[in-house]
């Protein structure tokens, strides 16, 4: 199966797909790319992670071999121990992330396709102004981290050229910090994914509100209809269906008019092209194809996002540990406690980038059961419609919206609590296992 992207989506694919977490091929065409799954990438993936994990251990094995008294990021036991964490963790994610991409690309294009059904039935429109920005987000993302990185690469150098070694450090480190690289798109990899998948659930939403209005039941606002663009332009039917390809440029196709719920006006506004009782089992279909979308993201990611957890968790350990402990020795290096605290952000930006996209999908899953709920109490009890929104509530009770990565954690905001909670609990364990050893 193959699709087209184009616009922000291909601008993060062609990313992933250099650092190796989408082993894609990219073919040129009007409308965008043309993607698929390419043998030869996922052969680079697997040889340029393996060739970075092998490089960072034996890094960090020479670096311990060194001892504390050469080393200038683990100058005592304790900050060996914290160091080797800070590195494996990093190993792991980027590991989890690249050796697991050919399967998550083969599931995201499968389900692109159950995605653009739902642009092309609630009339999704294309935006350019809203692909740039995104692209620009994405951007200033990368070289705020990028300097970042470079900083850190370079300070921890100069402070091993005063006993010339900072050629060792360089060799040591340099396949650690371009693991950070293949962490950092992962993450903004599936916070892409989700977000976009969010604006689906956000689109249905719209469609119900709009239905209620139709019938004279005024639930909310009705909206102008939402830039969809931001997940693939066109997703191509696999060889062995008869469908037709699925467009977001396009209100309707050709054979396939009876799809189309919203289509657009002569004078703008959204208008509903069937009648309520149709439209709402329309929308329940929709709702039950993105809720099964969001199942096989949280199962393709599973276990990269249980590895991401706990590196931000120990990461959000680590960094403030280095930064407490150093003003408590009082060393004075202020370019040190500046850059601790700007990685200390960065690990926290990191995991709200993680969690707001669920936390978002979450949310609008909850405003479809409102509004279901809302349509139910207000509908006259005779009729077809009662007896479709019956049926809509059911599925919304048996089909959840969230995103639960091997079953161990709901990723939403009490998760955010939770980790900051066990920071400081394991941050006091730390710096009193420091002073006892003093």
């Amino acid at each position: 199966m193959h699709c087209v992207v184009g616009g922000a989506h291909a601008f993060i694919l062609r990313i992933s797909s250099f650092f190796g977490l989408a082993p894609l091929r990219f073919e040129s065409r009007s409308t965008g790319f043309t993607v698929g799954i390419s043998n030869a990438m996922c052969i680079y993936s697997y040889i340029l992670v393996t060739i970075l994990v092998i490089c960072t251990i034996f890094g960090l094995v020479a670096e311990i071999n060194v001892g504390v008294d050469l080393s200038v990021r683990m100058s005592s036991r304790m900050s060996q121990f914290v160091g080797t964490c800070d590195v494996l963790v990093v190993v792991l994610t980027a590991g989890a992330g690249v050796y697991g991409a050919p399967k998550r690309m083969r599931n995201m294009l499968k389900f692109m396709e159950s995605v653009a059904s739902v642009d092309t039935s609630i009339g999704a429109q294309y935006s350019l102004v809203t692909e740039r920005k995104l692209c620009a987000v994405l951007i200033a993302i990368l070289l705020f981290f990028s300097v970042l990185i470079a900083d850190d690469f370079c300070f921890y150098a100069l402070q091993a050229k005063r006993i010339d070694r900072q050629w060792d450090i360089v060799t040591n480190y340099i396949g650690f910090y371009l693991l950070w690289y293949v962490v950092m798109i992962l993450e903004l990899q599936f916070a892409f994914t989700a977000l976009s998948v969010r604006a689906r659930f956000q689109a249905v939403n719209g469609a119900l509100a709009l239905t209620a209005k139709h019938i004279s039941i005024p639930l909310e606002k009705v909206k102008d209809p939402t830039s969809l663009n931001i997940f693939a332009i066109r997703v191509a039917a696999e060889s062995r269906r008869c469908a037709n390809n699925v467009s977001l440029l396009v209100d309707t196709l050709p054979g396939k008019e009876n799809a189309v719920i919203i289509r657009k006006a002569v004078s703008g506004e959204p208008k509903l092209v069937v009648p309520p009782c149709e439209a709402i089992r329309r929308l329940a279909c929709l709702h039950g194809a993105l809720c099964n979308v969001v199942h096989r993201i949280g199962n393709s990611y599973g276990l990269p996002l249980i590895v991401i957890l706990i590196s931000t968790l120990l990461h959000l350990i680590v960094t403030p540990y280095f930064l407490i402990m150093e003003i408590i020795v009082s060393a004075h290096r202020i370019h040190f406690l500046v850059l601790q605290f700007l990685w200390c952000v960065t690990h926290v930006l990191r995991m709200f980038v993680v969690v707001e996209p669920c936390h978002y999908t979450i949310t609008e899953g909850k405003r479809t059961e409102g509004l279901v709920c809302r349509l139910m109490t207000s509908t006259p009890s005779t009729g077809m419609l009662p007896s479709r929104l019956e049926l809509f509530s059911r599925q919304l009770m048996l089909q959840s919206v969230s995103y639960t990565p091997m079953g161990m954690c709901t990723l939403d905001r009490p998760l955010v609590a939770s980790v900051l909670g066990a920071v400081t609990t394991y941050l006091v364990i730390l710096i009193q296992f420091q002073r006892y050893g003093e």
